[in-house]
């Protein structure tokens, strides 16, 4: 609804309901709390109490007095004064929440009496945790319970002290003896530094149906001295023997250099408390390949293991940790090796300068001619400024299929061949992949992760490092996907490379190539609106009136293709520009002739994935194909959908999660943690099967090993996880997957889930797609995509009109969200 110039829409209006406010004739507001910030606002309202005003009666002769006379009253109009004569509710709390004791053995809280202490202490009353146990050994359901599930079951007889059927309720399916109600059961929360008490506590939560205390202590027929040790043997609770046993899985099926590999990644992002201890007990196994390979050479001795074995194992180790996480092996807390003539810097130069110049320039020379003309005329603009040694930016926009990585490729190996630096970056792990030596822009630059709460960020690199040397010596910067950073990002960069290298010109004087599509999505603001997005979009920043924009608009793979590619080509970019017609709701029609409408969701799965059980095994089908959704709940519903389809046996993976900060452990026990998904970090309860695609969550081992990384499951151990790299240049390379913690950093406090960082990856987001090619695509738009790009971002994934099917409402329209001031 548009006034004069100001525009109304839905924003402008409280959320209500019609119903209610039709009902009850009066202004009511609805507002669905579904974060756990919104427990003190609920609470408010409830306890608040009535409205209150002051007033005062007196004679218009005397005097007034205010203070004397003042009066504050609670004011009850009559409606409310019947209300509660009559003694209805004035608030309702459902559902009914049944506490639960938390005691250790014979520690239950007993009342007494002069007369009765004897008996008492004698024959204790039961508590629900005693009771609970008694339930168990008599009631063959209760045993397939855990004790915060009985008050659903059963009801408690304060008088008794027993837990009883429950009378009432839905008849539970499989046991038409057994009623379900809806009260929940709560346990009282514990402190962690009342260890016993606490290590119970969580052996409740995960072991159904115990009938004793020596019940819950006893794991695999083994009996435990101590509820610690149970929760242990359970895998309850984080200790360095899970590292150590990870390491002792690898031996029996991978190499020397894996195993390092995976030591270097326990010891990068899982701070063992003794990793030298770790190193010593598995020294041997990680370098039994350089002692074969002496051995190999010396036939004529005999030779056993030496330091200077060790030794070049810890060289290994140590450049592999750089790698990741551009530490030594002092600084994460191990032995530190002795390198002869090897400098961390000149490791971390030659890392850029080690590519073969001939290799390089035959790559060019067979490439160079294939380029369009809006590729030579971007080609020609970069190694101008390059040889020149001009700094600039330079952006080249490029819808999908324009030929950009192409291009990229090409001018690294010319740059690179000539035996200069030339650094390739990318905001996202996929995108990072298909460029040669690419890598995340986070791990290269170390650019800050919050850079939503920080308006003068800077990147985390020291002046004399290894990677500040190198972004000195570096000619060009190529970054990819630039569209999805925050203007933050990059604005960081600028500052840093300002410093480094001592130049106050734009990026310090080096020639930066941006490169991405503002159709894309943009920025990920948690819960932002359209403006939050497009203040956080590189267009907004002070930087963008220094780039040169250049243009890439010859769509490379229907060149030499059929008319209908062209149409579709040119139908997806009327979706991004936001030209596509739309119906009287806003939305646009999806045309048959740009894509398959599925009917059910049944459907959409057997086109994209027909056959799973004859084709599960083959990486070349599961690569080209995956199924897309704007949302976390819908891709987490459609990838357990699809998984059961495989006929191999699931295994599950529970995390282990604690909170940080000690006084806030009681607010947020272990199981509200548990029940917790943020969509930056894996779930709790991760179920795999061998077979399956999964996506990893975080940088693990650059380039290989990125945010965003497709592999398929080969092995599924207690410790560590084998897998395969789906896509990329590291295509079906093997890699070792284990445990790492991660912290989310949207919630209100801080907690830590140690899990593996994976996701099944059938189905992933759009967002998660970007950057990604399908021969076979699959668009789930049954909720709708919510943010600027998601529609165009699922659609172009597509090479091909045939291999695109898509899931909407009835009326075969959805929304296109497109902001118009991102791509003047």
């Amino acid at each position: 609804m548009k006034s004069d110039s100001v525009v109304i829409d839905n924003r402008w209006i409280v959320p209500y309901s019609p119903l209610l406010l039709k009902m009850f004739d009066a202004h009511i507001n609805v507002e669905c709390c579904n974060s756990i910030k919104s427990i003190k606002y609920i609470l408010k309202y409830v306890h608040k109490g009535s409205d209150q005003g002051v007033f005062a009666a007196h004679s218009s002769n005397n005097c007034i007095d205010e203070i004397s006379e003042y009066q504050a009253g609670r004011y009850i109009s009559s409606n409310e004064a019947a209300w509660r004569i009559f003694g209805f509710p004035i608030h309702e709390r459902y559902p009914t929440v049944i506490h639960l004791d938390m005691h250790l053995e014979n520690g239950q809280r007993i009342y007494f009496s002069e007369d009765n202490l004897q008996c008492r202490l004698a024959n204790p009353p039961n508590t629900t945790l005693t009771g609970f146990f008694e339930l168990c050994k008599n009631d063959n359901f209760a045993k397939t319970l855990l004790y915060c599930n009985v008050p659903k079951f059963y009801t408690w007889d304060k008088s008794k002290k027993v837990f009883n059927r429950r009378k009432q309720g839905a008849i539970v399916e499989g046991h038409d003896d057994i009623r379900s109600g809806d009260a929940l059961g709560r346990v009282y929360t514990v402190h962690s530094r009342n260890t016993d008490c606490y290590y119970l506590r969580l052996l409740l939560h995960k072991i159904k149906g115990p009938t004793s205390f020596k019940d819950l202590r006893t794991v695999d027929g083994i009996e435990y001295e101590t509820y610690r040790e149970a929760c242990l043997a359970l895998g309850l609770l984080e200790n360095d023997n899970q590292w150590n046993e990870a390491l002792k899985e690898a031996v029996y099926s991978d190499s020397p250099s894996k195993i390092r590999t995976l030591f270097a990644l326990i010891l990068s992002f899982c701070e063992p408390s003794s990793p030298k201890t770790l190193w010593e007990n598995n020294k041997d196994c990680m370098s039994e390949d350089i002692l074969n390979k002496l051995r190999a050479e010396n036939r004529h001795f005999v030779l056993n293991y030496t330091d200077s074995i060790y030794n070049e194992a810890l060289i290994k180790i140590e450049d592999k940790v750089l790698q990741m996480i551009g530490k030594s092996l002092s600084e994460v807390g191990m032995l530190s090796p002795s390198r002869q003539h090897a400098h961390n810097m000149s490791r971390e130069i030659l890392r850029e300068l080690t590519y073969d110049s001939d290799l390089l320039l035959n790559f060019v020379t067979q490439r160079e001619p294939l380029l369009n003309t809006d590729q030579q005329a971007i080609y020609r603009e970069v190694l101008r400024l390059y040889r020149k040694s001009e700094g600039g930016v330079i952006f080249i926009d490029a819808p999908g299929g324009t030929g950009k990585t192409f291009l990229i490729n090409v001018l690294l190996a010319k740059i690179r061949g000539e035996r200069n630096i030339a650094l390739a970056v990318a905001t996202s792990g996929i995108a990072a992949t298909l460029m040669i030596g690419g890598r995340t822009a986070h791990s290269m630059l170390q650019i800050p992760i919050d850079l939503l709460h920080n308006e003068m960020p800077v990147c985390n690199i020291k002046k004399g490092s290894a990677k500040a040397y190198v972004l000195q010596e570096a000619k060009v910067l190529f970054w990819d996907e630039i569209s999805m950073m925050h203007k933050h990002g990059l604005e960081a960069v600028n500052r840093t490379l300002q410093d480094l290298r001592g130049n106050k010109d734009l990026m310090g004087g080096l020639i930066v190539v941006l490169a991405g599509d503002f159709r894309q999505t943009l920025p990920v603001i948690p819960r932002g609106t359209m403006a939050d997005e497009i203040k956080a979009c590189l267009k907004s920043s002070y930087l963008w009136k220094q780039v040169k924009v250049m243009k890439l608009t010859t769509n490379m793979r229907i060149q030499n293709n059929c008319q209908n590619s062209q149409r579709f080509s040119d139908y997806l970019l009327k979706i991004g520009d936001g030209q596509e017609a739309t119906t009287e709701n806003g939305k646009i029609m999806l045309s048959n002739e740009f894509c398959k409408i599925c009917p059910t969701l049944e459907n959409l799965i057997n086109q994209v994935y027909p056959d799973i059980t004859l084709n599960i095994q083959n990486i070349q089908w599961l690569q080209e194909r995956a199924i897309l959704a704007p949302l976390n709940e819908k891709v987490k519903e459609i990838n357990f959908t699809v998984q059961e389809k495989v006929p191999t046996a699931a295994r599950t993976y529970y995390s282990i999660d604690k909170c940080l900060n000690d006084e806030e452990a009681t607010s947020y026990p272990v199981e509200f943690l548990n029940s917790l998904n943020p969509s930056c970090i894996p779930l709790h309860r991760l179920v795999l099967k061998v077979g399956c695609p999964i996506m990893l969550l975080r940088n693990l081992d650059p380039p290989k090993l990125c945010n965003g990384s497709r592999l398929i499951v080969k092995a599924l151990h207690a410790h560590t996880i084998e897998a395969t790299i789906l896509t990329g240049p590291f295509e079906g390379e093997h890699v070792l997957i284990p445990r790492i913690p991660l912290i989310p950093t949207d919630l209100p406090f801080s907690f830590q889930r140690l899990q593996f960082p994976l996701r099944l990856a059938f189905t992933i987001t759009i967002n998660k797609a970007q950057g990604q090619s399908l021969r076979v695509t699959g668009l789930d738009l049954t909720d709708e995509c919510f943010s600027h790009g998601q529609l165009y971002v699922g659609m172009s994934r597509a090479k091909d009109t045939s291999t695109l099917f898509i899931i909407a409402d009835e009326q075969k329209e959805t929304k296109n969200i497109v902001y118009s001031q991102v791509l003047k």
